[in-house]
């Protein structure tokens, strides 16, 4: 390959990183021209400061193809082929989230490979795809005898109807990474029934620009590098136990442990339906969640299943506000927190015992109640191990009682504790749902520092 367009541009590696993202340029482009700015305002971007960044080139270009003389461009099989070879190679190898963000042909050859390589999609975290012909172009076949690539992107080529019909049976509404395809407004070559309308609604974006200048940036306040940035980085703060890149490997853990766990739910132990219960959760899947929890909601013995049951009402409740759900989550707790007791389950106590004391003061509006279930729970913390969990249930019930130097000690010993994304945020959310029934507003603001080192 010529020296000026490298196989694999890096453009940000470092030694620890655990997530990288991977641009993919187009039919006649290469990994140093396509894509103009845009790796370097998401390297600028402090959200993303986690993510490696590298460019894939491979030979395309408008040149006469005589296939058997000398050599000729690839097709977008044998690309495809590449890239999902490449990602078993040093340095890409290594990452454990990847975020693959491809330009026109280059989709096509993203898609292709994530469907042939089951290592490469058990990998993708994020997806996005910018003026890519999905459905194929009816422009293509008036060139495709000269070019094998403009071939493969007709409408009604081999390549194309294949394409499509796996990508709906293997990916489908549902699939294990974020997505999005994005169309220029003023896309003369990729048009929108070839971009975006092959996905869901809830897939598609459209910004202002034509096949080229919509990945051709000025600032980092373009809306192709804002999609970029919302999608890879979301709420997560700018480093920490939370930042976006631990959150892409966290969500790749998620979609693994649902594909590993959903088709028999009912004979999964205690511990495997917890962790399908939460996966599934994380990645939007509330409801059926639910259902898992509530088909095993009879076995006296998973105290943890109850209160995991009980949690995801809880966070329905705080959604929606139906009284069902917020009376069913209560009784869970009781029952839980008796059983716990029982069995002399501190761990289980303590928990149980918490999200009741918050549901007394949340819903039933028994502020006497909730404190009297506090103190209760701090001496279950006492017997129990201490891990993050029990020290944010610490931080939590001297919050409920008005203790709030000993509550940001506890949530301190928390976040110290080395949490992961998911509990972080999920400590935190609840730290300052309590703050606010508490109704002390110097108290958010001590929490914002603990949990996002804000000043």
């Amino acid at each position: 390959m010529a020296a000026e367009s490298p196989e694999l541009l890096e453009h940000r590696t470092t030694e620890n990183n655990p997530a990288a993202m991977v641009f993919v340029h187009g039919f006649s482009g290469d990994a140093l021209k396509t894509w103009g700015k845009f790796p370097d305002l998401l390297q600028a971007e402090k959200r993303l400061e986690g993510w490696d960044v590298y460019s894939l080139g491979y030979h395309t270009g408008l040149s006469l193809d005589v296939v058997g003389i000398w050599r000729a461009n690839p097709g977008l099989a044998m690309l495809a082929g590449l890239l999902a070879t490449r990602a078993t190679l040093a340095p890409l190898k290594r990452y454990r989230s990847l975020a693959l963000i491809a330009h026109s042909m280059g989709g096509l050859v993203v898609q292709r490979a994530i469907l042939d390589s089951s290592e490469l999609r058990s990998r993708v975290g994020y997806f996005l795809l910018f003026g890519t012909p999905s459905a194929g172009l009816q422009k293509a076949s008036l060139f495709e005898f000269w070019k094998p690539q403009l071939q493969d992107m007709g409408d009604k080529s081999e390549f194309i109807v294949g394409l499509r019909k796996q990508w709906t049976e293997k990916i489908g509404d549902l699939p294990t990474f974020e997505f999005y395809a994005t169309a220029g407004d003023e896309d003369q070559f990729v048009p929108p029934e070839s971009s975006i309308l092959p996905f869901p609604e809830a897939r598609r974006r459209v910004v202002r620009g034509d096949h080229l200048s919509i990945v051709k940036p000025a600032a980092v306040t373009d809306p192709s590098v804002q999609i970029v940035v919302d999608c890879l980085a979301g709420s997560a703060p700018e480093s920490g136990p939370g930042d976006s890149a631990l959150v892409a490997v966290e969500m790749r853990d998620f979609h693994k442990a649902i594909q590993l766990l959903q088709d028999h739910p009912e004979r999964l132990d205690e511990g495997g339906l917890v962790q399908l219960a939460l996966a599934l959760e994380s990645v939007g899947r509330q409801t059926e969640a639910i259902e898992v929890l509530q088909k095993r909601e009879a076995r006296p013995d998973y105290t943890d299943a109850m209160g995991t049951l009980a949690g995801r009402l809880k966070r329905r409740w705080l959604a929606h506000r139906a009284a069902e759900d917020a009376e069913k989550a209560c009784e869970l707790y009781q029952k839980g927190f008796e059983l716990s007791e029982q069995a002399a389950k501190p761990d289980q106590a303590f928990y149980h015992g918490i999200n009741l004391a918050f549901m007394q003061l949340a819903y039933r509006k028994q502020k006497a109640g909730a404190k009297e279930a506090a103190r209760k729970v701090l001496v279950h913390c006492a017997a129990a191990d201490r891990d993050k969990w029990c020290f944010a249930t610490e931080g939590e019930a001297h919050l409920l009682l008005g203790e709030f130097d000993l509550a940001m000690q506890g949530y301190q010993d928390a976040v110290n504790s080395n949490p992961s994304p998911r509990e972080l945020d999920s400590m935190y959310q609840q730290a300052v749902r309590v703050a606010s029934l508490v109704g002390d507003e110097s108290v958010a603001d001590r929490l914002q520092k603990i949990f996002r080192g804000g000043s």
